[in-house]
């Protein structure tokens, strides 16, 4: 016998795994524009299409997770996984507003120049860290594998250490050089892809934490 619990906890479930995988995709399409310099073109518009699914995804998300709250009486195992669905879905969708923005310093950016190829490089290797956060802490939540969560947290250090390089480069490389215009802008741009992709990857960690909460009943976001 189907019950309205099972129904809507289906249903949220199901919602909540097209979600993420719309976020990977867009992670996934990021990633190409980056590795392939592919400034022009139709993928940006699947880009800009797929972030009015997500952000259509997160408000039904949260209405049905309103409505499971009301019409049954969820259990406190009920109520934490509820809780943790609130969670991840303002992490995703944030996520995805910070592919965004990826995406869009790339149409300004120019990786043609040898100062600015080992940059597209090391952001590449940046992006690949965070696609891999993300897609392991959606994996840990929906089959409670709080070993996949606790080694998702583990990755963010490769991107923090990934984001020092870029900044080093930038001061080490171009302080001490007059720029072109467009040169300022490429340092810019490059400047705001490593900070977002930084936060993508801090994201994926309160993925994974919420994983843990939910698996383990512990909050360890505060843990030293």
């Amino acid at each position: 016998m189907v019950t309205i619990r099972s129904k809507y906890l289906d249903k949220l479930s199901g919602d909540f795994l097209l979600l993420s995988e719309l976020v990977l995709k867009q992670l996934q399409l990021t990633r190409q524009i980056l590795e392939q310099d592919l400034r022009e073109g139709t993928i940006h518009a699947e880009v800009e299409k797929n972030e009015v699914l997500i952000d259509g995804l997160d408000v039904m998300i949260r209405d049905e997770i309103i409505n499971a709250v009301f019409l049954f009486s969820p259990k406190a195992t009920d109520m934490r996984k509820l809780i943790a669905y609130i969670d991840m879905t303002f992490f995703l969708e944030r996520i995805g507003d910070l592919v965004l923005n990826v995406a869009h310093f790339t149409m300004k950016t120019r990786f043609d120049s040898e100062a600015f190829a080992e940059f597209r490089l090391i952001l590449v290797k940046m992006l690949k860290a965070a696609e891999k956060m993300v897609k392991n802490a959606v994996f840990a939540f929906s089959c409670e594998d709080n070993t996949m969560a606790h080694d998702t947290i583990a990755i963010d250090d490769k991107v923090d250490k990934l984001l020092k390089e870029v900044n080093d480069k930038i001061q080490q490389s171009f302080t001490e050089k007059s720029l072109s215009s467009q040169d300022l802008l490429n340092v810019t741009c490059i400047n705001s892809m490593s900070y977002n992709i930084e936060r993508i990857a801090d994201n994926a960690t309160n993925i994974a934490e919420a994983a843990i909460y939910l698996i383990e009943g512990k909050d360890i976001r505060h843990a030293k």
